[in-house]
């Protein structure tokens, strides 16, 4: 028979019997542990002569009512599906013991501490014979329910058990039920059980800073504290030694717990030890505050590290701005941390960081009111050192209506004294005038720095330096602020009126280019276009140099013939003009100078109409004036008389001869061909670009 069968066997006579009896099906009840069911049925009690009958209640309602403190009593499961409820009246603060031991070979029992409604509070499974014990502690005078099971799905048969009162806890968990503990005495207790709290509570005046120690009496048991204040601030995880500073006058709470990992029950004693560790020189809360009042001469204060803090308050007039700084403290690049509050303890300022500069906060005072600040540096240990300034009215009004007018050319400087100062200009603009704005530095980190209209409109936004084309006479404002999270301080910006463009920005208002006189000129935004002009004559060889820029050149002829070459700064164009036109040169560019040069014209036609007549034989030097230059002779031949053109030079150059037809008529490398035609022939040369190197100047030009 296989082992669901064997389960189902066994059962089938108790289910039978229950549902025969008017019995019904239970509800499930929760199990935790390997070899317990989803749900189990639990059948009525009944007293038929001859059928099983129930020793002990399934539910709190038909529990087996015990002493809280009895000797060895027994019980048996009928069945695996039987649960035996027991209950009894359990003290205040009392630790019990719920034992139970059953007959080889059988295991597998569950022991549970179980509520009104049965459901579950504490439990142990049971896997040796001679048994588990369950501990637990009641918090106060009640009924306390415990429930024997069978955890193993096939196990019954007869237990025996024990409940023992261990006895009552010695101190509180809570504050309620805590020992009250005088600083000059030593307190003493015992760890009940391993989840034991004991708690203690002292009474003690701020403005010290003070020490506990925990010492177990069993080594193998470490005994640990935390303490709490009567704002709820805690000195961390539990250790055996902790320090605190006593921020308020109240009641102090100490904790003192065992390692969890211990043996269930452990009744380990220990002694607690309190020291006072020294007097705070500031206090550490608003109601303690010490009073400071501005001056040029700093005051000091002593950090204890952990949990120090030192609180000031000061009061204001209405209008002024006050400043809060502490130098770098010792050791550290670095000054403390500072928080500044006001009277409803809502957060004004907090420092911001700077390598070897001061920490510091800052208020600007609408009303007569007092402000806390309060200085820390996590687990510093020393002195610091701060002051507090009253730094007068703001220097800048806030607002477009406030601005401070400034004629231009001027250095606009000021102080942002707090975080969310704002300081506005105004200057007049006129149209077609170029305006710049530049950075020049400052202690404070200026944010954003917003160029506006009257409309209050944000016309551009200055990041270090910018430079604008007003396209008005009208007012504008320059707006500026603190960066986010960054520091107050002083500023200064460099605004200037470049004046109006110096050159046109179309064809139709180009600048005329004379050849051999330099031109000046800059572009201050990125939407200015400077455009110059000059007329290029047909044959004619021309150059194009700035310095500072690089130039597009356009015609309404067409592309042009043009080769850039680059020296250092300086981009030139060799311009070769096939047309009589004009030549327009954009520069798109900061500050710039540009020359034209006239270089001459082209020795030789660059076509058939323009070809240079030469004679039989010949010996002739040339030109070639660009990369782009083509030099076309006309001569006349017979055909069929062999002849040689070849063309000598520093450089590579291409020869080719054309026939009266306009074909090509063969020729070898070393130049020689002979006529298929009889008439005028023309002889085209021109430099070798094919290699890259686009290289021109003077040749010989031969034929013999």
């Amino acid at each position: 028979m296989t082992p669901l069968l064997r389960s189902i066997w066994r059962r089938l006579p108790i289910l039978m019997f229950a549902l025969g009896c008017g019995g019904a099906l239970p509800e499930p009840i929760e199990e935790g542990a390997p070899g317990m069911r989803a749900e189990s049925f639990q059948p009525a009690n009944v007293s038929l002569s001859g059928a099983l009958l129930d020793d002990h209640g399934d539910t709190p309602a038909t529990a087996t009512h015990l002493p809280a403190s009895s000797a060895s009593f027994g019980g048996t499961l009928e069945s695996s599906l039987d649960r035996d409820v027991f209950a009894f009246q359990s003290g205040a603060r009392h630790f019990y013991r719920f034992h139970c031991t059953f007959p080889e070979p059988l295991v597998g029992w569950g022991l549970e501490l179980i509520d009104s409604a049965g459901r579950r509070l504490d439990w142990v499974p049971v896997w040796i014979s001679s048994g588990r014990s369950l501990y637990f502690k009641t918090h106060s005078a009640q009924t306390t329910y415990l429930r024997m099971y069978a955890v193993h799905e096939e196990l019954s048969g007869s237990y025996s058990c024990v409940l023992e009162d261990v006895g009552q806890d010695d101190h509180g968990d809570t504050v309620e039920t805590a020992t009250p503990w005088l600083p000059s005495t030593q307190a003493t207790g015992v760890m009940e059980l391993r989840t034991d709290m004991d708690v203690f509570t002292v009474s003690l005046s701020h403005g010290a800073f003070h020490g506990v120690t925990c010492t177990s009496q069993n080594p193998a048991v470490s005994c640990k504290v935390k303490v709490l204040s009567p704002t709820g601030s805690s000195t961390g995880d539990p250790t055996g030694t902790v320090s605190f500073n006593a921020t308020h006058d109240g009641i102090y709470r100490v904790e003192v717990t065992s390692v969890f990992a211990q043996d269930l029950i452990v009744q380990a004693a220990y002694t607690l030890q309190f020291a006072t560790l020294g007097t705070d020189d500031h206090g550490d809360a608003r109601e303690y505050a010490t009073p400071v009042t501005p001056s040029s001469v700093p005051f000091t204060g002593q950090l204890s590290g952990g949990l120090d803090r030192d609180v000031f308050s000061f009061t204001t007039q209405v209008g002024h701005i006050y400043l809060f700084s502490c130098e770098v403290v010792p050791g550290y690049s670095v000054g403390p941390h500072l928080m500044l509050t006001n009277g409803t303890g809502q957060m004004v300022d907090g420092h911001t960081y700077v390598e070897n500069q001061p920490t510091r906060v800052s208020v600007d005072a609408a009303a007569v009111a007092e402000y806390f600040v309060e200085v820390g540096f996590g687990a510093y240990v020393g002195p610091y050192s701060c002051r507090l300034e009253d730094l007068g009215s703001d220097d800048h009004g806030d607002t477009l209506v406030d601005a401070t007018e400034v004629l231009l050319p001027s250095l606009l400087t000021g102080h942002m004294e707090t975080r969310l100062d704002v300081d506005v200009f105004s200057f007049s603009v006129r149209a077609g005038h170029h305006y710049s704005l530049q950075q020049m530095g400052g202690t404070g980190n200026a944010g954003a720095v917003r160029l506006k209209n009257a409309q209050g409109a944000v016309l551009h936004t200055l990041s270090g330096g910018f430079t604008f084309l007003s396209s008005e006479e009208a007012v504008y404002f320059l707006e500026v602020d603190v960066a986010p999270f960054g520091r107050a301080g002083t500023f200064s910006i460099w605004a200037r009126d470049l004046g109006p463009d110096d050159h046109g920005d179309t064809p139709a208002t180009a600048t005329p280019l004379e050849p051999g006189l330099p031109v000046s000129g800059a572009c201050y935004v990125s939407t200015d276009v400077d455009v110059f002009t000059f007329s290029m004559e047909a044959n004619a060889l021309y150059r194009v140099s700035c310095t500072g820029c690089d130039p597009k050149l356009e015609s309404p002829a067409g592309p042009l013939r043009t080769l850039k070459t680059t020296q250092g700064t300086t981009i030139s164009y060799h311009l070769d003009a096939d047309a009589t036109a004009p030549v327009y040169v954009v520069v798109r560019a900061g500050l710039y100078q540009l020359t034209l040069e006239y270089l001459g014209t082209d020795d030789h036609g660059d076509d058939l109409v323009h070809a240079t007549p030469i004679t039989y034989p010949l010996l002739l030097p040339a030109v070639l004036d660009s990369a782009f230059d083509v030099d076309v002779f006309s001569l006349s031949l017979l055909a069929g008389q062999p002849r040689r053109v070849k063309a000598t030079a520093g450089f590579g150059t291409v020869v080719s001869v054309v026939a009266p037809d306009g074909t090509a008529v063969p020729r070898s490398f070393a130049g020689d061909f002979t006529p298929t035609q009889s008439g005028l022939h023309h002889l085209r040369v021109r430099p070798d670009i094919a290699s890259g190197s686009f290289t021109y100047g003077p040749y010989s030009l031969i034929l013999d």
